[in-house]
């Protein structure tokens, strides 16, 4: 009999059927559960031999490689400490609203955690399908609804969001992947499993006040992001998967809308109350 187990992210619930049971990994606990109002089936089996592949990869990283499938990609995992010995296949079958991922018997320790099993179901893509985007950036819920603080990797995005606790009342929400959706009311921020080093990964979703694109400088100086400058830098800072047209016309549409609906900031801040102060002050004016 399959196991089976479900998890929710973004009012997406994604149902994994795997051929034995998935222990719950901390940072998936409070995703655990269904009753979103879009549904993913994830089929997780076990066989004895990965299919044969006659074309060569678009894509490849450490952990997989993509190669050309139909009208769409297959993505073969290899474990890069047996000299990339591959050990599974993953399909997204988006027509019927399921992902296949086959994997080689003796090979389940890749599958006994909610963690891992979700690190071979091609998230993002997934996700996008239902409208979603991955953004990297620190999420703080406050009195003006959902910020985010998003650029490069050190640039200060745990900082700001740790001066928003402390000089705003604010509460973090995920401290590295937020997740992102246009929702009839506007667009909603919402937590996720994948928070960094901060290890905040909150259930809550929450209106979205403004991205705050940051950069660090002597004094804090605020300024409106255009809509072509604000979609670079969204861009820049969202997960794209660049072999895949269709996926990258997907995300662009999206972020398009984005940037024309929701107020997107370039924040030179330093990193004391003054970048707190400098951005509240245009909050409430707005």
């Amino acid at each position: 009999m399959p196991h089976c187990a479900e998890f929710t992210l973004a009012d997406v619930t994604i149902a994994l059927q795997t051929p034995r049971p998935v222990a719950t990994t901390e940072n998936f606990r409070p995703f655990a559960g269904g009753g979103g109002r879009r549904r993913v089936m994830v089929e997780v089996r076990e066989i004895a031999r990965l299919p044969e592949l006659h074309t060569a990869p678009v894509f490849g990283n450490i952990l997989f490689s993509v190669f050309p499938d139909g009208d769409g990609y297959l993505r073969r995992y290899h474990d890069h400490k047996e000299h990339d010995r591959p050990y599974a296949v993953t399909r997204l079958l988006p027509e019927e609203n399921r992902v296949r991922v086959d994997y080689l018997a003796g090979d389940d320790a890749f599958f006994c955690e909610s963690q891992n099993c979700f690190s071979h179901i091609a998230l993002e893509e997934l996700l996008l399908y239902h409208d979603r985007l991955i953004l990297h950036a620190s999420f703080v819920d406050t009195g003006f609804g959902g910020l985010l603080f998003s650029g490069p990797s050190g640039i200060g995005k745990s900082t700001q969001a740790d001066l928003w606790e402390q000089h705003a009342g604010a509460q973090l929400i995920n401290g590295d992947k937020t997740l992102l959706s246009p929702e009839s009311s506007g667009w909603w921020a919402h937590g996720s499993p994948y928070a960094g080093s901060s290890r905040c990964f909150v259930n809550r979703s929450v209106p979205l006040r403004a991205v705050v694109m940051l950069e660090q400088g002597a004094v804090c100086v605020l300024r409106r992001l255009p809509a072509g400058e604000a979609f670079r830098k969204l861009y820049a800072n969202t997960i794209v998967n660049s072999w895949n047209a269709d996926y990258v016309a997907r995300t662009c549409a999206l972020l398009t809308e984005l940037a024309a609906c929701v107020p997107v900031y370039q924040l030179t801040c330093t990193p004391d109350k003054a970048a707190v102060d400098t951005l509240r002050a245009e909050l409430t004016k707005g």
